[in-house]
């Protein structure tokens, strides 16, 4: 996000396509990922783009260190793949080899949008054979420690509430998406994970919801830069943290964020189903 200007992201996870395949411990055939840093898994490293995460202090918890997350650990697709059954993770498209594909493949890309067009874009997945697809909202936006240092808290609370209520704005659309499509695309199903009602409930490190816990400079200064300084500290006490960086959650963060998607905890965190049940149809 830039000064004066929002960049609105969206994700999309696509469990299986319609392939006759024998399955596995996994709990469906494929899992395919579309979204931005907040699920990239490497796919920035070799662009030519500010927006990298392939340096420490990113992945001081990942095994192996940096892989390009923008996370101390695990990012929510890691998790929701963990909880689906797969021994590994879902490579991102620039690592992604032979068989790999057969798996899935993470086309999540840090700095990457969407376009008017996602219900177009959807309904291409469609034709390519996708069946299950869950749609992400967005989260709260307007708490992230960048969005603060950029606009200031508001009076009523810790975050900019402006950016949380056009948040709010665009989420209460996608659900007359979700059920258009499944209403049109009958032999598919299509949920909505609300990352925002989710976000919304307490959750570890709440106390320093807008302190990131990697070094990332002079926020003001800098218009709320995002990423990590390279090669820089982090705190000690990453499991209490819900940033990471300035608009990153930590692993602690996406491990709840991913299990409420996975396993809903409330009625209003998914619609009409959570992604466990839209694995077992």
């Amino acid at each position: 996000m830039t000064r004066g200007r929002k960049q609105w992201h969206l994700m999309v996870m696509i469990l299986n396509f319609h392939f006759r395949w024998v399955n596995g411990a996994e709990q469906v055939p494929c899992y395919f990922i579309f979204g931005d840093s907040l699920f990239d898994s490497g796919n920035n490293n070799a662009l030519p783009t500010k927006a990298k995460a392939n340096y420490p202090p990113y992945g001081i918890d990942f095994p192996g260190g940096p892989t390009g997350r923008f996370s101390n650990g695990l990012n929510m697709a890691d998790v929701i793949a963990q909880l689906l059954g797969f021994d590994g993770f879902i490579p991102s498209y620039a690592s992604a080899r032979g068989e790999d594909i057969l798996k899935g493949v993470n086309y999540a890309s840090g700095g990457g949008g969407i376009l008017n067009e996602t219900a177009r874009n959807n309904l291409i997945l469609y034709k390519l054979g996708a069946r299950k697809i869950a749609v992400f909202g967005l989260g709260l936006v307007g708490c992230t420690p960048g969005s603060v240092a950029m606009y200031g808290t508001s009076n009523s609370s810790m975050c900019v509430d402006s950016i949380n209520m056009a948040v709010q704005i665009f989420n209460k659309k996608l659900i007359p998406l979700v059920d258009e499509l499944n209403n049109n695309l009958q032999d598919a199903k299509f949920i909505y994970v609300d990352i925002f009602n989710i976000s919304s409930t307490p959750t570890p490190g709440n106390s320093a919801i807008n302190t990131p816990c990697c070094e990332v400079g002079n926020l003001t200064m800098n218009e709320g830069v995002s990423t990590c300084t390279p090669f820089g500290t982090s705190c000690p006490n990453r499991g209490e943290h819900v940033f990471w960086d300035t608009t990153h959650p930590t692993e602690v963060a996406n491990a709840v964020l991913a299990g409420r998607s996975y396993s809903a905890q409330l009625p209003s965190d998914t619609y009409p189903i959570d992604i466990r049940r839209l694995a077992q149809l």
